[in-house]
């Protein structure tokens, strides 16, 4: 069944933190209870029970799922596969599939607050579970992974071989039952090639995965690379069909640490993107020319980099307006400060003008000396 999705208009934030509930509606089981308005924790525990039980079976099937706020109004809907290997819970289709949503900018903060509470609402151990890394580069399996829009808010810390090493390699199990023997004999199969590209022989390797039909993210992370280092850009494109994944894999991967800027200039000539421009303004430190750009599609990271921007042209209202949809603690704290500091100087500046009209030297030297402490505590911020 394919994937269906929506966002809808929510009524009201109570801060930004208010309840969620799920409903589902078929899910072949008698045992759970379908239709029944349930806690956002309640249906994420008894639904990731179900998607166990369901790849222990080797079963798949697929539920319409809907997520209400206290007010009873929809705000998500969506279907889960449940038994399919691609994600461990609901909690991490969500994370990844909701930035994938194209909405209007000005309902942008509705979007990122829905996946502020999600994030409040789910306990850790739903945020780190994994499934069988090996059956998602099954070629049998029915769900082509890709990198989607919402994934590009990975940070890539790990090089593409080693990366793509561990995805095909490392064995992290649930409750899976042990892999059929036609897939364990694929992935022996692999280990040599894998082994060879971190030595360096990638060849071979990129060669294998260029005759795949499906690629896992892991594998289209590495073709990505490898292209974009031999500077074959409509190749690195021609992996996903999509110029900004690989416009956020050299934004995003250790890889192109060294010559990232460079990199992502050299690609912007051949398949330029309004988001490879904003980015490429962030890294030339162009801050006024990135935050004029208007149809970028604002990520979490981009988000912060446009805060940052603020900062540093000292816009203190843009700044305390953009910070509003960021969930960075520090740079938080580091936006109030900025505006704290602001309206500390234009205060003191207001007692310096007022002391020049009475001519009082010695209370007029002694607001400098705070005029310019406070002056070089804001120029450390926008540095």
């Amino acid at each position: 069944m394919a994937f269906f999705i929506a966002l809808v208009t929510m009524s009201r934030f109570k801060g930004g933190e208010y309840m969620l509930f799920i409903r589902f509606t078929d899910i072949p089981k008698e045992a759970f209870p379908n239709y029944d308005r349930l806690p956002y924790e309640e249906a994420l525990l008894l639904s990731t029970q179900v998607h166990q039980e369901a790849q222990q079976a080797n079963e798949r099937f697929s539920s319409e799922f809907r997520i209400f706020d206290d007010d009873d109004q929809l705000v998500y809907k969506g279907t889960f596969q449940f038994g399919d290997t691609t994600y461990p819970n609901l909690y991490q289709q969500l994370k990844e599939r909701i930035p994938n949503i194209r909405i209007r900018k000005e309902d942008a903060t509705k979007k990122i607050l829905l996946l502020e509470n999600l994030e409040r609402l789910t306990p850790e151990t739903y945020k780190t579970m994994v499934t069988e890394a090996v059956t998602r580069s099954n070629t049998d399996a029915t769900h082509i992974s890709r990198l989607r829009r919402g994934q590009r808010r990975i940070v890539y810390g790990a090089s593409g071989v080693s990366l793509l090493l561990l995805g095909a390699l490392t064995v992290v199990r649930l409750v899976q039952p042990d892999l059929p023997s036609g897939v364990r004999a694929e992935a022996s199969g692999w280990r040599p090639l894998y082994e060879a590209a971190l030595t360096g022989e990638t060849g071979p390797l990129v060669e294998n995965l260029e005759k795949r039909q499906s690629l896992n993210d892991e594998q289209q992370q590495f073709l990505i690379t490898h292209y974009v280092e031999e500077q074959d850009y409509d190749q690195a494109v021609s992996v996903t069909k999509d110029p900004i994944d690989v416009e956020t894999i050299i934004m995003q991967s250790k890889r192109f640490a060294t010559n990232r800027q460079d990199t992502l200039q050299s690609f912007q000539a051949v398949h330029p993107t309004d988001e490879g421009t904003f980015d490429l303004a962030i890294l030339q430190k162009d801050y006024r020319r990135a935050v004029s750009l208007m149809d970028v599609e604002m990520t979490t990271v981009r988000q912060e980099a446009r805060t940052r921007a603020y900062i540093a042209l000292k816009d203190v209202a843009k700044a305390k307006e953009s910070v509003r949809t960021v969930q960075d603690e520090k740079l938080k704290e580091q936006v109030a400060t900025f505006v704290r500091l602001d309206e500390e100087i234009k205060a003191l500046e207001n007692q310096k003008r007022q002391l020049s009209e009475k001519e009082d030297k010695e209370a007029l030297e002694k607001l400098n000396e705070s005029l310019e402490a406070k002056q070089r505590q804001l120029n450390m911020i926008i540095k």
